[in-house]
């Protein structure tokens, strides 16, 4: 019996062992992944290298505070690098690698801090692939490029820009490797300042066939375009591949009998879109890039109508353009104050009560396909009604020898109209002219003094008022 528990002992140490080689194993099967950090003190541009222990094939995706950066070309991809124009402050930046076998990422944290007394401009450009792979848009980007001159150099030799002042469209005639350089001077930066990358023009097989993509808007829809993929001179293709700003985005194996469809709803924006194509006799691929403007036919296109309330300083706001109705919100507002939602069930129309001024009237809505949301406004303007100010008057007649006194008052234009009766700066009475019992007149019993005996009213055509006083002597 004894045997036999050592016996069973043994067999659970060596099933432990067996377990235990097959994890290790599994977890050798993942890449080694560090992040190479190049910077110049003082500066906000990094470069990142991810490194990896061995050479797989694999999809690198980086982040930057969480957010996934959309790396524009290709071969950045290939070259596992990102350069970056950061804020100052602190910021994490993570790489990711994909491969068949395992999932990895890893973080840096660095502390940006920038040097305001250099007096030399940090310069810094993007490199997009366009149409061909030896085909390029530089885009210059930095502080001050309105107003600092700068130059491009290709492999030291100065380039000619006919474009416009901070881009540079570039075809590399040969393969090969090529330092892209932008380059400044100013007066309190005599010496010169540079900033560069290096570009490799990979050959393309002869055996790769000439390819590019057709494009139009899919009907009815806001921001979605159909793109066709066109490949020359061959029927049977293993893959097509889809980017947009760099990452893949769909991927077929091409069953569709020459029917290449891809299909990309849009915000508004600049999109870099690539078709990348795999045959048998082309098995590195072929890329076809194109950069895609996406204009502001994405936003619906609002509009209203205004029809004023009589003459009274209101307005009616209705809402008159098509496909309103569908839209899951639309705002008002003034003077870039929210004031209501438009669709409270009363058809789409606004109403609104101004005081004298100048005012800005919006209508606004988003859409996913809008996310930033669009606005179209009119100015309102509403004057101050002229300052006309009724001419008051009254008489004073004595009742008999006594201390009574009436005072009549007969003004033309006060219809309506509610006045008073002050004696010595206190209201003793208040009437509404041409009211029901209207009696046009004041009676009071004086002791002996003077007195000062007013009628004032205000009006909407006289805001501030307006007193007629006399002055009564009692002996």
């Amino acid at each position: 019996m004894k045997k036999r528990s050592m016996y069973c002992i043994i067999v659970f140490i060596l099933l432990l062992g067996f377990i235990s080689c097959d994890e290790n194993e599994e977890f050798e099967t993942c890449l080694n992944v560090s992040i190479s950090i190049n910077n110049t003190p003082g500066s906000e541009v990094y470069r990142f290298y991810a490194q990896l222990d061995k050479e797989e094939e694999v999809r690198l995706s980086w982040s930057i505070d969480g957010e996934e950066v959309t790396i524009r070309s290709l071969n950045d991809i290939i070259n596992q690098s990102l350069d970056y124009r950061f804020e100052e402050g602190s910021h994490m930046i993570c790489v990711k690698a994909a491969s068949d076998t395992c999932l990895i990422e890893v973080c840096e944290e660095i502390e940006v801090i920038i040097d305001e007394l250099n007096p030399c401009p940090d310069l810094f450009f993007d490199a997009h692939i366009q149409e061909r792979p030896s085909q390029y848009k530089l885009i210059a980007n930095f502080r001050g490029i309105e107003e600092i001159p700068f130059e491009w150099f290709i492999n030291e030799e100065l380039v000619e820009n006919t474009n416009n002042d901070n881009y540079l469209f570039w075809e590399f005639d040969e393969v090969g490797r090529y330092e892209v350089c932008v380059k400044a001077e100013t007066e309190e930066c005599a010496n010169g300042v540079f900033y560069c990358k290096v570009i490799e023009v990979e050959a393309v097989s002869d055996r790769c066939p000439e390819i590019s993509f057709d494009k139009e808007r899919e009907p009815d829809a806001i921001g979605s375009y159909v793109f066709e993929a066109v490949i020359e001179e061959i029927d049977e293709v293993n893959e097509v591949q889809w980017y947009v700003n760099g990452d893949l985005v769909e991927n077929t194996t091409d069953e569709q009998e020459g029917i290449r469809l891809f299909t990309y709803q849009f915000t508004r924006g600049i999109y870099e879109v690539c078709l990348k194509v795999f045959t048998s006799d082309c098995q590195d691929g072929v890329v076809y890039c194109k950069e895609i403007k996406v204009d502001d036919d994405v936003c619906p296109e609002l509009y209203f109508e205004i029809e004023q309330d009589d003459t009274n300083p209101a307005y009616y706001f209705q809402v008159a353009f098509e496909g309103a109705d569908v839209l899951e919100w639309l705002g008002w507002y003034i003077n870039g104050d929210f004031v209501e939602d438009s669709n409270q069930g009363d058809n789409n129309r606004f109403y609104y009560q101004f005081a004298p001024g100048r005012y800005e009237v919006c209508l606004k809505t988003e859409t996913p396909e809008c996310p930033e949301g669009i606005s179209y406004c009119k100015i309102i303007e509403i004057e101050a009604p002229a300052i006309t100010c009724p001419d008051l008057y009254f008489d004073i007649e004595q009742e008999g020898d006594s201390s009574g006194y009436n005072f009549w008052t007969n003004v033309d234009g006060l219809n309506g109209v509610t006045y008073e009766w002050l004696i010595n700066g206190e209201v003793v009475d208040r009437e509404i002219v041409d009211s029901s019992d209207r009696d046009n007149y004041l009676y009071h019993q004086f002791e002996e003094g003077t007195y000062e005996i007013c009628i004032a009213t205000e009006t909407q055509n006289c805001p501030n008022g307006i007193l007629f006083c006399k002055t009564l002597v009692i002996e």
